[in-house]
């Protein structure tokens, strides 16, 4: 009996998700028309603050009080109105968990996405609305000129429409299928890769912030257990860098990866599901 109320509620906490996006789908569509008509307007800008943060607060009040989710940040993300924002990624949970520890307390987030995304209704039509970057992380040095352009062309707007970007540097969910297919060096994490960030280093301000987010679930982070609150705890350690003191990017990123190794074992031990 208790499995079939909890797979109830994760079908209504997704059933919560979907009807929150499509309610703010007409507003994001009337911001991105007075966009093209009024390109350098305030009232567009203002229009897609206003809709962002409040669906993302929607989506946070029901992670609250509905599933009993409690985020514990250790940090602070500063005021900064576009930094970068790098994160491992364990669950789709891991977006509104994002959304609320930045845009609850700061811009927006943007995704540098895949262009198949586009084609998945709503989620897809909403990431063209917001205008996040469309990559094609295809192979090729002619796919890798086209990603570069883009992620150019996003750094340059961000100066005049800003908002956080956000880059998981994995490239995707960690699963432990994927751990072994790439013979990641790390337990609880796949390699880190520098893809977007790099772009973003070249092309961003020096003094352009990097928000570094380590989150950790205690419980399973499966994502349709998350809707019914199987982890009730997640924990959000928050570091912040200067992107212009940074040398050498891959080293710098493989010491913030193996720092997050030691931050998961730990936060494993803490919650009494160590395998080692």
């Amino acid at each position: 009996m208790k499995r079939i109320f909890e797979h109830v509620l994760s079908t209504i906490s997704a059933l919560w998700v979907v009807l929150n996006l499509t309610f703010w789908l007409p507003w994001f569509t009337v911001a991105a028309v007075l966009k093209l008509i009024l390109p350098d307007g305030l009232l567009p800008r203002t229009l897609i603050s206003f809709s962002y943060h409040a669906a993302v607060r929607v989506n946070s009040f029901w992670m609250r009080y509905a599933l009993g989710i409690h985020v514990h940040m250790e940090g602070d993300i500063g005021d900064h109105p576009s930094p970068i924002v790098i994160s491992n990624h364990q669950s789709w949970l891991d977006i509104p968990i994002i959304h609320h520890v930045v845009t609850d307390h700061g811009p927006i987030v943007k995704f540098l996405i895949k262009r198949q995304i586009m084609w998945i209704p709503i989620v897809g039509w909403l990431c063209w609305l917001l205008g996040f970057p469309r990559l094609h992380r295809g192979q090729g040095e002619n796919a890798r000129k086209k990603d570069y352009e883009t992620i150019k062309a996003f750094s340059a707007r961000s100066r005049t429409d800003p908002g956080a970007v956000l880059i998981f540097a994995e490239g995707t969910r960690f699963t432990e299928e994927k751990r072994g297919a790439q013979a990641s060096p790390y337990r609880h994490l796949l390699k880190p890769r520098l893809g977007g960030l790099r772009i973003m280093k070249e092309a961003a301000d020096p003094d352009t912030p990097i928000i570094d987010l380590t989150l950790m679930y205690r419980g399973d982070s499966n994502f349709w257990e998350c809707l019914h609150g199987s982890s009730p705890h997640v924990r959000v350690v928050i570091k912040q860098y200067r992107l212009g003191d940074i040398d050498n990017l891959g080293a710098w990123l493989n010491e913030r990866w193996q720092e997050k190794e030691e931050l998961l074992i730990q936060n494993e031990r803490d919650s009494g599901t160590d395998g080692a």
